[in-house]
């Protein structure tokens, strides 16, 4: 009795693990299945682009964030705007810091960089890439990625970048903006008045939004190795 009940055992077991490959194909095809690819047209999406300006001190650190405040709504935010029609993504990022600060903004080559973007170096010698992550050295790529809705139909999709602001680190963190705004500025027709440069602790306390402190965030640990 034991013996045949051993038996049933096994054979159930043994048929278990061998419908286990079934199944995982099965629910496999089911979730691709499910992956819904959207498209829209030119008249439903949005491509912007902003960075995150940092001074960084005499060693390569990061100490303080450029922030630009917005007045009618005493908000202090990140600088970030709309693609210009024929400019590409990473001029919009820099060219926005200064239109909203008044400061001239570069990007900072990142040492390593979390990027999917395939490397040019190896794309003729191994063909197609995988689509995984790779770190990339001396970056300047996007590092970060935010979808907005807009109304019903259309999408916002902002690229950020990390920047640099040349302001030496020992010039007080008060920049006085009101009183400085070089020619191509558009501080006051976009409603910025005051701009600071913040110790990134403190940046992350005055920052209007969650997703802007994330930004930051991200950026400083993306650095971090660097340090």
């Amino acid at each position: 009795m034991a013996d045949r009940r051993s038996l049933a055992l096994f054979g159930a077991a043994t048929a278990l693990l061998a419908a286990i490959p079934a199944a995982y194909f099965v629910i496999k095809r089911s979730f691709k299945d499910k992956r819904v690819q959207l498209q829209y047209t030119s008249s439903q999406f949005i491509l912007a682009a902003g960075a995150i300006p940092f001074q960084f001190d005499a060693a390569g650190i990061p100490k303080r964030v450029l922030l630009a405040h917005y007045t009618e709504r005493d908000e202090w935010l990140l600088s970030k705007g709309r693609k210009d029609e024929g400019e590409d993504l990473a001029t919009t990022a820099t060219r926005e810091v200064f239109e909203e600060t008044g400061y001239p903004c570069r990007l900072h080559p990142v040492r390593l960089l979390p990027t999917c973007a395939p490397s040019p170096s190896l794309l003729p010698e191994s063909g197609i890439q995988p689509q995984s992550a790779r770190l990339a050295q001396n970056s300047s790529e996007p590092f970060m990625l935010t979808l907005r809705p807009i109304g019903l139909d259309k999408q916002k999709l902002i690229f950020w970048y990390i920047g640099a602001v040349d302001v030496p680190y020992d010039v007080a963190e008060d920049l006085a903006s009101t009183d400085r705004m070089p020619a191509g500025t558009h501080q006051l027709a976009e409603g910025f008045g005051e701009v600071k440069l913040w110790d990134i602790p403190d940046a992350l306390e005055v920052l209007a939004y969650e997703g802007d402190r994330e930004l930051v965030r991200t950026a400083v640990a993306i650095l971090a190795p660097e340090t």
